[in-house]
């Protein structure tokens, strides 16, 4: 079958590199319609992003790189870009993300170092950025996809009217807390070790939102589960850092039901990427992600329904 795309890649890799010698292979794909291809030219290692611009936005990437490392934060430095085609040219990060790192020995050392960046991210001054708000119609619309894609479709009206009480409440929760920059999809596998440093991929649905949205996604993660003593941990970490002020317990709250509305998502996300996109590999996260909503059922009983309905 010919791949179309790469072979515009190929052309222009041709273009940029001056028709001299370069071997290209695959590096990864993502959720999305994006693909990395690791370019050696010379001594020199690049990776090549594919992003068909009708499905994939690489001005927001290029403008959240930018934003990132102007905050002294490791973002790939940008070497070249297409952007009508949706071809960018980027600095390779290597092979190791955080989630292969991750030791027992390190692992709490390296948490900590995430949560550093994020405390840093956090402190870019968002009020002259051009950044989207994580509001109202975006969360419920995130949570949407749990009814759409994961839950039976005879699910009852009765159901629907009570997750859609429920979806208000977590879109109160997020609205109601300090908004920051958020990356949105910051955890184990977008962050890479690079020199005994952190640095941060996957950034281009960045949005102004809610403070614990990041630590969420970092400390609840659907690929890796910490022991509920090490969240702990992690949280006091990041509270005793952050003038926040509220009491450490309100905050907790606050963090577990912005994980609540992740989580939700998610579901609806990974069941969407086995049945639309046959990225079936996703299904293996999903017993994680509902054990997270169960803890939190469990926990505060005006969510319970979501037990009888997962």
């Amino acid at each position: 079958m010919i791949d179309k795309r790469l072979d515009l890649l190929n052309r222009w890799l041709m273009c940029v590199f001056d028709k001299q010698h370069y071997t290209i292979n695959s590096a990864s794909d993502d959720a999305s319609f994006r693909r990395y291809f690791r370019i050696k030219h010379g001594n020199n290692s690049y990776i090549a992003m594919d992003a068909p611009p009708e499905k994939e936005n690489s001005d927001n990437f290029v403008k959240i790189a930018n934003l990132l490392r102007a905050n002294k934060l490791h973002a790939p430095k940008i070497i070249k870009a297409d952007l009508a085609r949706g071809f960018l040219l980027l600095e390779d990060l290597g092979n190791t993300t955080f989630l292969q790192a991750l030791n027992k020995n390190n692992h709490i050392n390296l948490y900590k170092k995430a949560i550093d960046k994020i405390i840093k991210m956090q402190s870019i001054d968002v009020n002259s950025r051009d950044l989207p708000l994580y509001n109202e119609h975006l969360l419920k619309q995130e949570m949407q996809l749990l009814i759409d894609w994961y839950l039976p479709k005879n699910i009852s009206q009765n159901h629907i009217q009570k997750l859609n009480q429920l979806f208000q409440m977590l879109s109160d929760n997020a609205l109601n807390t300090l908004q920051v920059f958020v990356h949105r999809d910051y955890h184990s596998r977008n962050l890479m070790v690079v020199e005994n440093e952190l640095a941060i991929i996957d950034f281009q649905d960045a949005v102004i939102g809610p403070y614990t949205y990041d630590l969420c996604s970092l400390l609840k993660d659907a690929y890796f589960q910490l022991p509920i003593n090490e969240v702990q941990v992690l949280l006091q970490y990041y509270y005793k850092q952050v003038n926040i002020g509220l009491e450490f317990s309100q905050f907790a709250t606050q963090f577990e039901l912005m994980g609540l509305q992740r989580h939700l998502k998610i579901l609806g996300i990974f069941t969407r990427l086995s049945v639309r996109d046959s990225k079936h590999r996703y299904l293996q996260n999903i017993p994680l992600v509902k054990k997270y909503i169960a803890q939190i059922a469990d926990k505060y009983t005006k969510f319970a329904i979501l037990k009888k309905l997962l």
